[in-house]
């Protein structure tokens, strides 16, 4: 493949994504409505580095796409499992497959310490 035809290939992937609304969503304006809530949210995930990706380098900001996600679909009402649930699929949408995402076991703790979270 040319690089040519993997740009084209990743722009029409791209385009495709942004019909998905939560995809669609605006970072800052998520980032700016839950104020300091996503930066608390954003703590715990990057305690558990789901991926493996803040060991490796990568920024503190690394996981603020999946958690825009996330937070937006978050609600009070949920149970653990709940929560549990919506984390890993939506890991799972961002990174494509369990081969990159993990196991849902693996989510499972940060899925607890998420719900207590949303419980203060």
């Amino acid at each position: 493949m040319t690089d040519q035809e993997a740009q084209e290939n990743f722009d029409r992937q791209y385009a495709e994504s942004m019909k998905d609304p939560l995809f669609a969503l605006d970072l800052d304006s998520v980032k700016s409505s839950h104020g300091e809530r996503f930066l608390e949210l954003r703590t715990i995930i990057n305690q558990h580095d789901p991926i493996g990706l803040l060991d490796i380098g990568a920024p503190e900001d690394e996981y603020e796409a999946e958690l825009k996600t996330i937070i937006v679909q978050l609600d009070h009402d949920m149970n653990e499992l709940q929560v549990h649930d919506l984390i890993y699929q939506e890991f799972l949408r961002w990174f494509e497959d369990e081969s990159t995402a993990g196991s849902k076991e693996a989510y499972k703790e940060l899925a607890a310490d998420i719900h207590d979270w949303m419980k203060k």
